[in-house]
């Protein structure tokens, strides 16, 4: 049997359709080179093994965050004005009532106060939010009693942001299912962005446990 060519005729007009399509509109015909800088970047990537991880949480980030993109603000359980930044992960909201509530974001982990990086993820988020109208999706209430939740300015989500700098941990323990936190840490450590410039920093749960009990 011979085999068919109509495929490869297909593929072959549909080629020169987009071909035309550049040279009408742009004045040059230019996606050879993008398809081939896009293999090269490709082959390029699987040769540096070394950074093929972070480059895939890389565009995991990218994607799920297109994913977001156009979606509704989600509910929040909570909305008023940041009063207070006590720490890089923690924050205290009043709203409209005059009630006020103390926020520890869900799923990351900043340095203490008295760590290093601790005073510039506190610095960093302040910043962000400071004296700013939030919304908080509430997730429940930690064990200090404190609300747990995720924070928005706007559409931003605080929470992210704060990993995707460089001034936070994704807090697996506590939210081993937040996947974008952990593409976000991912790309943020290969970039060596915030804490990351330091080549070992240690995670504030391990640092805890070394104040508490004198061992590394």
């Amino acid at each position: 049997m011979k085999p068919s060519w109509r495929p490869w005729r297909n593929l072959l007009v549909a080629l020169v359709g987009i071909s035309l399509f550049q040279l009408a509109t742009s004045g040059s015909v230019t996606w050879p080179a993008t398809v081939a800088g896009k293999i090269g970047s490709t082959l390029g990537e699987y040769a540096n093994r070394p950074g093929a991880s972070w480059r895939k949480a890389a565009t995991e980030l990218e994607e799920l965050g297109a994913a977001r993109e156009g979606q509704p603000i989600p509910e929040f359980g909570i909305t008023g004005r940041v009063v207070r930044v006590a720490d890089g992960d923690t924050v205290s909201v009043l709203d409209s009532h005059n009630t006020q509530y103390k926020v520890r974001l869900h799923g990351i982990d900043t340095p203490e106060r008295d760590q290093r990086y601790g005073r510039t993820a506190r610095d960093a988020l302040s910043g962000m939010v400071a004296g700013r109208n939030v919304g908080v999706v509430v997730l429940g209430k930690d064990s200090y009693g404190r609300t747990d939740g995720t924070l928005y300015l706007g559409e931003r989500n605080i929470n992210l942001a704060m990993v995707a700098a460089g001034h936070a941990w994704w807090y697996r323990y506590y939210a081993p299912d937040e996947h974008l936190l952990e593409a976000a840490e991912d790309k943020a450590r290969a970039e060596r962005l915030g804490l990351w410039a330091e080549p070992n920093p240690v995670p504030p749960w391990e640092w805890r446990r070394q104040q508490k009990y004198g061992k590394p």
